[in-house]
């Protein structure tokens, strides 16, 4: 049929009815973030068109998916299908950076990362994500960590490898916070501070110069700079180690630590002079002892 133009909505051969179509893809998206699967997609297209028009077919939609993809307008993603307990892929606009000299791949990997922002990604979800299998996920993700566009870092506390762009620092729910050191809680620095901390309002004098003369960072106790949820969260750790003790104003007071005397020293035999001739029923004897009389009595 050679040189026949068929009447469609919008027709593959009509660059005309191909920037229509494109136009109608590219504002459903923009209704939607999150993205149409092809079902969803050639569902809505058809509904939106008018009634005197052919709906659009699935080679059609086809045909401007792929011009769209090529322009890097859109991209396709892959997500869990519940109803089905597999997965399917979907479309949606182009969100973040344009690469240049990277592989179609490459850039979908990198949007993936970019798109998690400081909180990361984790490759489990980026492989179920961008539908690479573990052979083109591992060499995309090596392309682009040698460009120093991306980085892996693991959780603290887990062996969970998590991506994030290069120059992002990742979030504290990822690193730990402050005390933690190579995903591991630096429980001597921890200390260290407590003790520093303490010190620090034993000492404390009236003059408002006199406060900073124990700072930990002061002392090159610390590295780091501690910001106040930092250093309220180790005199809260102290608080519960009874080192200190939290007023309703909210301000803390360091707590004298003493020794602590077992009951038994209280005891009259332990300090008595006649504990050695001390019997049950003779003339010094417990039944008739006046230290044990008085200790009752107190």
């Amino acid at each position: 049929m050679a040189g026949t133009s068929l009447s469609l909505g919008a027709n593959v051969t009509d660059p005309g009815g191909l920037e229509s179509l494109d136009a109608r893809v590219l504002q459903l998206l923009a209704q939607r973030p999150d993205g149409f699967s092809n079902a969803e997609l050639l569902k809505e297209m058809s509904s939106m068109q008018p009634s005197s028009e052919t709906p659009t077919t699935a080679v059609e939609l086809g045909a401007v998916v792929n011009r769209l993809l090529s322009e890097s307008k859109i991209e396709m993603l892959r997500r869990a299908d519940q109803a089905s307990g597999g997965s399917d892929f979907y479309l949606r606009l182009k969100k973040g950076s344009d690469l240049t000299n990277v592989s179609p791949e490459e850039q979908l990997v990198y949007s993936i990362v970019e798109e998690a922002k400081r909180m990361g990604v984790w490759i489990r979800d980026i492989r179920e994500r961008s539908g690479l299998n573990d052979l083109q996920m591992r060499r995309v993700l090596k392309a682009l960590e040698q460009r120093k566009l991306i980085r892996s870092i693991k959780a603290a506390g887990t062996t969970r490898k998590t991506y994030i762009l290069y120059g992002l620092e990742a979030d504290e729910s990822l690193t730990g916070g402050t005390f933690y050191s190579d995903q591991q809680l630096d429980s001597e620095f921890v200390q260290t501070l407590i003790h520093v901390c303490t010190n620090w309002l034993l000492q404390r004098a009236r003059q408002a110069e006199e406060l900073h003369r124990s700072d930990p960072v002061a002392q090159r106790i610390c590295r780091v700079q501690l910001g106040t949820a930092d250093v309220e969260s180790v005199l809260d750790i102290a608080v519960l180690d009874g080192r200190m003790e939290k007023r309703l104003d909210r301000s803390y007071r360091a707590l004298r630590l003493r020794k602590r005397t077992t009951p038994l020293a209280s005891i009259p035999c332990l300090q008595c002079p006649m504990s050695g001739e001390c019997t049950p029923g003779h003339v010094i004897s417990p039944e008739n002892c006046e230290y044990f009389r008085q200790y009752f009595e107190l």
